[in-house]
């Protein structure tokens, strides 16, 4: 598994540098589907929205081709970067994540910060509503997913992990660090979990 996830991570960061989304097929929810109801189009993008702690939380889906409800594939939780808003939230997950993923047989779910919290900065809370939301459609490989995030998704990645080291199975971020006082305290309780980190020469945290 560790030689799966940095191949992934590797194709990621790659894949991350490319000049755009990829042409493969973006689907969006049946307008009469459950707002908890997972959305997802096997092969290609599909957005939705689910409720987590009455705070509604929209978010992107990429599946295997063959993948079904209940499936089980390794799955990637990735914060986005900059305001985490929608837009720039389908536009990483379509130019970074979507070709690799389906390649791979990975599930990636990439939620949007709601109402512009950031997943640092209050939408934290929402992360074991997520990582329960996810396991009720995917059977997660190896018990726990991995997380990743670039830039404020990476920040984030490192708050989410601090405070569900249990539900963690790796980490990658490109760039992000552990930002705050309480954030670096709890990095001993990631002992045990790889952490990749990519970082730029002009690149300050």
């Amino acid at each position: 598994m560790k030689l799966a996830t940095t191949a992934l991570a590797l194709a990621l960061v790659l894949s991350a540098c490319s000049s755009g989304p990829t042409d493969q097929e973006t689907s969006t929810p049946d307008a009469s589907q459950s707002i908890d109801e997972p959305a997802f189009q096997p092969g290609a993008i599909a957005t939705g929205e689910v409720a987590i702690n009455d705070t509604v939380v929209e978010y992107i889906t990429i599946v295997p081709e063959d993948f079904v409800v209940g499936s089980a594939a390794p799955v990637l939780l990735a914060f986005p970067p900059g305001g985490q808003d929608f837009q720039t939230t389908r536009s990483v997950a379509e130019g970074t994540y979507l070709t690799e993923a389906v390649a791979r047989g990975w599930v990636v779910v990439s939620p949007a910060a709601p109402n512009g919290e950031l997943f640092f900065n209050g939408s934290e809370a929402l992360v074991p509503g997520l990582l329960d939301w996810i396991e009720s459609w995917v059977t997660v490989e190896g018990g726990a997913v991995h997380m990743a995030g670039i830039s404020n998704g990476g920040i984030s990645t490192f708050r989410a992990a601090t405070q569900n080291p249990d539900r963690v199975k790796s980490i990658l971020v490109f760039p992000g660090c552990a930002r705050s006082d309480a954030d670096r305290a709890a990095l001993a309780g990631l002992a045990q979990i790889p952490v990749r980190m990519f970082v730029g020469d002009s690149d300050t945290s």
